[in-house]
């Protein structure tokens, strides 16, 4: 009552197609605990719900393909297999249950490399460049929301 309390960047700030004002490292770090996930990375301003772009953390990731017998030969191919995609399904599902239902990841793509300074995704204090990654990952996201 009467405080101020901030919680994000404003320039970070996701206002969806419906009015909703969304802090998305509040997402992003309920989702990135999960241990098969190294980076996570929310879209949705100005859409109809939260989308995500996500790196797995490739050493558990690995490990289990290897345990369940899912061959492959390139990250790429791993991250496609759809028993893959069926695991982060059911992984974001669950820590799904921490945030609001507008805050809930709707829809996402697993990336093969991870967002670096190099490739311009990060900035050197390690702060994500929501805008650079929009530029290039722009098929991925549209492919995401068909009916926008």
């Amino acid at each position: 009552e009467g405080f101020l309390i901030i919680t994000d960047r404003i320039k970070d700030l996701i206002i969806t197609s419906g009015g909703k004002n969304i802090a998305p490292q509040k997402i992003e770090t309920v989702y990135a605990k999960d241990h098969f996930i190294e980076q996570f990375i929310t879209i949705g301003d100005q859409r109809k719900f939260i989308s995500a772009l996500v790196v797995p953390n490739f050493e558990p990731l690995e490990t289990y393909a290897q345990e369940s017998g899912i061959a492959y030969r390139t990250r790429d191919e791993l991250v496609e297999n759809p028993k893959i995609k069926a695991l982060y399904q059911e992984r974001i599902d669950a820590c799904s249950t921490e945030l609001a239902p507008y805050e809930q990841v709707k829809a996402f793509v697993l990336l093969a490399a991870p967002f670096t300074q190099e490739t311009g995704e990060l900035t050197p204090t390690q702060k994500v460049k929501r805008k650079n990654i929009a530029e290039k990952y722009a098929a991925q996201i549209e492919a995401m929301y068909p009916q926008d």
